[in-house]
Parts: C-alpha cells; structure tokens; sequence
C-alpha cells in the first residue's frame, strides 16, 4: 500500500471512529423509573371477599366518566395485570358507534361547548376517564422526562376502535402546594388503518415547567365519545433524561 493510500485508510478508520464515539455519546441517559408499581402487579383488595379481589393498584387512582375502569387479574404486557377503560361517557369532539357492525363516528356538534369544559377540569379533576398516579412524582422544573407505556386496544375484533383515536396520556405537572402549573400531553398510540394486534410501545419526552415538583401521569382515551372500544396499560415508565 503506498503512503497516500495508508494516510487515507487511517483517516477513513479515525472518522468512524470519532463517529461510533459521538453516537455512544448522544444517547441519552435514563435514570431511574420513577413510576410507582409501573407493571400494576401490586394491588389493593376488598377485604369483604373470600379471594381478595383486585380494588386498584397501589400507587394509582381514577379520574372520570368511563363505563368501566378495569383492573383484574389476566395476562398484561409483563406479568398478571394491566389496566383497562372501557369508553369513555364524558362528551368529546366525535361520538362513534358499532352497533352496525362497524365503527363509525360523527361529529358531536355539542363540542365547542362541551370541549373547553373538559380541557378546563383537567387542570384538577378530569371528566374524560383516566388512570391516575395517587400522588405526584417528585421532579425538578427544567429537567426533561421520557414518559413511555405499551398500551392495547384488546378485543374479539382485531379492527375494534376508530381510526385516529385510541390510548393517550398526559402529565399534570403540580407546584409545592399541589396547585396545577400546567397540563401538557404524554406518548399516544392512535389507531392507524393497518391492523394492529398486541401491546404498542409509545413514549414522549416532556419538560418540567418553572415552579413544577410533581408531575401526575394520566392514562386514558383520546377525546372522543365511545361506549364499545377499550384501551389497557401496562409498563409504564417516567425517567429524568440527561
């Protein structure tokens, strides 16, 4: 090999080098998932039944208007349990419907009144259904979060659920006194017109506003108006970036 060749192929091997190095870099780094019981494996029971049944998982809650919040025992995404909603009754930009056979949706000509009504509780109580975090997790204004969960449309019918709807989250973020600073959306995981079967990973990266030390993680239904569709949860995680 001639020095000219010999001086380009160490040039070509530094390059990937420094390139192999600067993409190890700029992969973030996680911390620790400050979820609380993330897998929904731990549960409260009702000590009034002979089995102890399921009343809630430890660490969570519910906020809203849902024909059923669904927590039992059956296979999740890891482990024996998810959560689940089934419907949403609180009023929302659609209203859809499968009692033909198909799911079909039109608009609900109430939501320029109804909608300004939900986005307004949400600050505090939300009237659209979700799965709560019982209390804030502690986090630090400025630094940034990935929040991620694997949710599913589980169903007898693969094409359940209404294209460009399906599972969201969001995050209330809270001040020292408990007091809502902001509420700003989480991952979604709406249905596409391919045929989705199984649990869907989904993440998004949020920022903690000035005056925020907790942040509340929402999980629910897209906003719209549906009493035949469920979405469930499972693995959720929350970690500071950086």
């Amino acid at each position: 090999m001639s020095g000219s060749l010999a001086r380009a192929a160490v040039a070509l091997a530094l390059g990937a080098s420094v390139l192999g190095a600067g993409s190890a870099l700029a992969a973030p780094r996680l911390g620790p998932n400050l979820v609380p019981n993330p897998s929904f494996e731990q549960s409260t029971s009702d000590p009034a039944t002979a089995n102890g049944v399921p009343v809630l998982p430890v660490g969570w809650t519910v906020e809203g208007a849902t024909i059923l919040f669904d927590y039992n025992q059956r296979t999740g995404h890891t482990g024996k349990r998810n959560v689940a909603i089934s419907g949403s009754l609180a009023p929302g930009k659609q209203v859809c419907d499968a009692s033909s056979g198909t799911y079909t949706c039109a608009p609900n000509p109430a939501a320029a009144a109804t909608g300004p009504v939900n986005d307004a509780a949400m600050a505090q109580f939300s009237i659209r259904p979700f799965w709560v975090t019982q209390s804030a997790i502690p986090v630090k204004a400025g630094k940034r979060y990935r929040f991620s969960m694997y949710s599913i449309r589980p169903s007898l019918d693969p094409n359940a659920g209404v294209v460009g709807e399906g599972a969201v989250a969001k995050v209330r973020w809270v001040d020292a006194s408990g007091a809502t600073v902001k509420v700003v959306d989480g991952p979604s995981a709406l249905k596409s017109a391919k045929r989705e079967l199984g649990f869907r990973l989904s993440s998004a990266d949020v920022v903690a506003p000035a005056g925020a030390v907790g942040a509340k993680l929402l999980l629910g239904h897209s906003d719209y108006t549906v009493t035949s569709a469920q979405v469930a949860f499972d693995d959720i995680a929350f970690r500071q970036l950086g």
